[in-house]
């Protein structure tokens, strides 16, 4: 009987997570639509956010998750104190956050504002980036095959 009770109790922890889950989805869509609303508005800071700062775009879109500041480093062929300085500009503007820790080093990636404005998308079209933030070679544009900026 106690074990038909833990179950009842599992199946409906499950239930309210799941519902938890739908309404946290749900508010995310409802943000998405309300900040595409004022796209415009959303697109001058982002502007004035990376200027004409490639490097800064390279490291946003590097930005995936799984890579701390040392893998962002060797990823983009870029200098790690380099990679540090604009990591932490990209956080204090909201964009990025510390998603988990790793023996000790700091794992970045994005907010959920990144997709619900499209901000990689529009970056990687305006500086001619994959979306790992590398540059794509030969006369192929976005169809080429993407290589690493070769910048130390």
């Amino acid at each position: 009987m106690e074990q038909d009770d833990n179950r009842d109790l599992g199946q409906q922890i499950l239930s309210r997570l799941s519902n938890l889950e739908h309404k946290v989805d749900s508010l995310d869509q409802t943000t998405a639509f309300a900040l595409r609303g004022d796209e415009e508005k959303h697109l001058k800071t982002i502007d004035k956010i990376f200027g004409t700062s490639k490097r800064r775009v390279q490291v946003y879109l590097a930005v995936n998750g799984h890579r701390g500041v040392q893998e962002l480093a060797e990823h983009l062929s870029m200098k790690r104190q380099n990679v540090g300085t604009d990591l932490q500009r990209l956080d204090v503007e909201g964009l990025i956050e510390i998603r988990s820790t790793q023996g000790g080093k700091a794992i970045y990636a994005k907010k959920a504002v990144d997709r619900s404005l499209r901000i990689s998308k529009i970056l990687q079209a305006r500086f001619n980036l994959n979306p790992s933030g590398l540059e794509f070679t030969g006369s192929k544009s976005k169809k080429g095959v993407a290589r690493k900026s070769g910048r130390k």
